[in-house]
């Protein structure tokens, strides 16, 4: 009984040695451009945790500085 799976590789070959783009390499260069987008993200909030970390320090030390000079 053949349902068409054989034939799919096949012509996904064919297709690669033509040079036409087949699903699986367009998949592998979304997946890669996907990896990227997500590593930009990554940094994105990293660069937005150390901005919330350094105001936070400066929100203390002004605090303290605050009480400090009201005694």
């Amino acid at each position: 009984m053949n349902n068409g799976k054989l034939e799919s590789p096949l012509a996904e070959r064919s297709a690669t040695l033509a040079g036409i783009p087949t699903r699986s390499f367009a998949n592998s260069e979304e997946l890669a451009q996907l990896k990227r987008e997500l590593l930009q993200a990554e940094v994105r909030l990293a660069k937005a945790r150390a901005t919330i970390a350094g105001a936070e320090v400066d929100v203390k030390v002004l605090n303290t500085r605050l009480k400090a000079l009201a005694k």
